[in-house]
């Protein structure tokens, strides 16, 4: 693909344009498979602590891909360090982080506060919305490499610059390539993340589920015909915090 391309490329799969759209039904017919697949959370105690200001510094992110794995903190484990009742509750407190772009009534500036102060107690950094993790990037190489592929082609949000990207490069812990969406030649995998959110879609055939499994690479769950954008952030009471918090 050259850069010139770049100007009449379509791309061939989207994000879902609508929140209360099934992911399963926007794929209809591309995909037959969608998992949401979770960006890791980062504990580097040799760095400040987080602050709801701005982006993951760029040293952090750079040691994260040095220390790969041991440095990563599951949505679980936030999940049980802040007595939330599941990762979908992870999920709604990091909405008021970033861009802050959600309504009111599906937020909880209350989970928010608690879990950044979790965070910055326990030198812990929650991921930027919109790209990758620097672990889950390694997470795409090794998946992508299993599934069959060499290269993937990658594109910023809503498919624009699209460009070649070697799955080798993908894998390599001395820099981050902020991975937004990618999807391969052959149209059996496409993997994205939307600009306010902090998952990524994992779509695949069935060949290509045949060849790799997303829950052996990534944490996460598999939709169903009523998974959509609003699995993690409404459904609550707003109560579910300890009362002595």
């Amino acid at each position: 693909m050259t850069e010139a391309s770049n100007q009449t490329y379509r791309p061939p799969f989207s994000y879902p344009s609508e929140d209360d759209t099934a992911y399963l039904d926007h794929f209809a017919g591309k995909f037959s498979s969608v998992f949401i697949a979770l960006n890791p959370f980062l504990r580097l105690p040799d760095h400040p602590p987080f602050k709801n200001s701005g982006p993951v510094p760029d040293s952090a992110i750079q040691d994260a891909l040095k220390l790969g794995p041991s440095c990563g903190v599951s949505w679980q484990e936030v999940a049980e360090l802040c007595g939330f009742a599941s990762i979908h509750q992870v999920n709604r407190a990091q909405r008021l982080t970033g861009s802050k772009r959600i309504s009111t009534r599906y937020a909880s500036q209350r989970e928010t506060d608690h879990i950044l102060g979790i965070c910055a107690a326990r030198s812990i950094y929650p991921p930027d919305e919109g790209c990758s993790s620097p672990l889950l990037e390694l997470s795409l190489g090794g998946f992508a490499k299993a599934a069959g592929h060499d290269s993937l082609i990658s594109a910023a949000h809503f498919g624009s610059c699209p460009k070649d990207v070697q799955v080798a490069d993908l894998l390599d812990r001395q820099s981050k390539h902020g991975c937004v969406e990618l999807w391969a030649e052959d149209k059996s995998l496409y993997c994205a993340i939307y600009i306010d959110y902090h998952y990524f879609l994992i779509c695949q055939s069935d060949e290509s589920l045949r060849q790799a499994k997303p829950h052996d690479y990534f944490e996460g769950f598999y939709a169903d015909g009523q998974t959509n954008d609003f699995w993690g952030v409404g459904n609550f009471s707003g109560n579910e915090l300890p009362k002595n918090d």
